[in-house]
């Protein structure tokens, strides 16, 4: 059932296991080393003695060269200043309207392609959470982040996924992770996402991005399938009466799909996942 996707209508599902996968390191890692568990193997990359701030085509990046994938060094420069300009310009495209609920204001709109990839579109979606719907107290953004972001949080009320596993601290503000989500529409298996991820503050907005590693750092088994993640991007925003969560993905979930799945069935999970959310702070 799963093979590489073959249309544009089709491809537009692939953004939608990714959609609202992010997360915070929970544990210090040792720094010299890069040690993946999985079905009780381990891999073991060594030699991996590196400084945060490798120096890669003249720009200080977050992440080393190693976690860079070769398709994506002629079009990023991983850094805070560079991936803020780069998610501030994605947002100003032509997105296509495809969904817009004024009820759950939840709007979810697609670009056909960009430079990463011609083949798979992104997929934008925005929400707006009004802090009336915070009962028992209302978080400051800092306090929405942590409990949007943290995965011993997140399992509690985000059923998406199944499984995280922080493999790399990089610093404060970038890991390496793997996640498993679970099944979708009952016809989706288990997908496998093993990403780099940065995560920061700038004059009060909260920026999350992350794309996936060179497969040849953990080559992919056959269960459960592995997918390819081009781009996914978070802004958060606040002001006196709302929260503003701006998300956009490229994903490539190995698998077909008709477009109108995604317009039905996603903004549903986006209201369940947030409803989720929000009762964590309500009870």
């Amino acid at each position: 059932m799963d093979s590489i996707i073959t249309s544009n209508s089709e491809k537009i599902f692939s953004v939608l296991s990714n959609a609202l996968f992010c997360c915070f390191p929970k544990k210090e890692e040792p720094e010299n080393d890069f040690i993946i568990k999985n079905n009780k193997e381990e891999m073991e990359i060594e030699n991996l003695n590196y400084q945060n701030d490798e120096l890669i085509n003249g720009v200080n990046s977050i992440f080393p060269s190693i976690y860079i994938r070769e398709d994506e060094k002629n079009h990023f420069k991983f850094t805070q200043e560079n991936i803020i300009k780069y998610i501030t310009e994605l947002s100003q495209k032509n997105f296509i309207n495809k969904y817009d609920d004024n009820n759950t204001n939840i709007q979810l709109s697609i670009l056909d392609h960009n430079e990463l990839s011609d083949n798979i579109p992104v997929l934008r979606s925005e929400r707006i959470i009004k802090k009336s719907f915070f009962k028992k107290r209302i978080p400051n953004i800092e306090e929405f982040v942590e409990v949007l972001l943290k995965p011993e949080l997140r399992l509690k009320f985000d059923k998406n996924f199944k499984e995280f596993e922080i493999i790399k601290k990089i610093n404060d503000n970038a890991q390496i992770v793997r996640m498993v989500s679970t099944p979708q529409l009952t016809m989706i298996s288990e997908r496998e996402f093993i990403d780099k991820k940065t995560f920061f503050f700038d004059n009060g907005v909260f920026y999350y991005f992350c794309s996936s590693i060179p497969d040849e750092l953990y080559p992919p088994k056959k269960e459960p399938v592995r997918i390819l993640d081009y781009l996914g991007a978070m802004i958060i925003k606040e002001d006196i009466e709302n929260f503003y969560i701006d998300s956009f993905n490229q994903v490539d979930i190995k698998m077909n799909i008709p477009e109108v799945l995604i317009v039905m069935s996603y903004p549903l999970k986006m209201k369940e996942m947030f409803d989720g959310l929000m009762d964590l702070f309500n009870n």
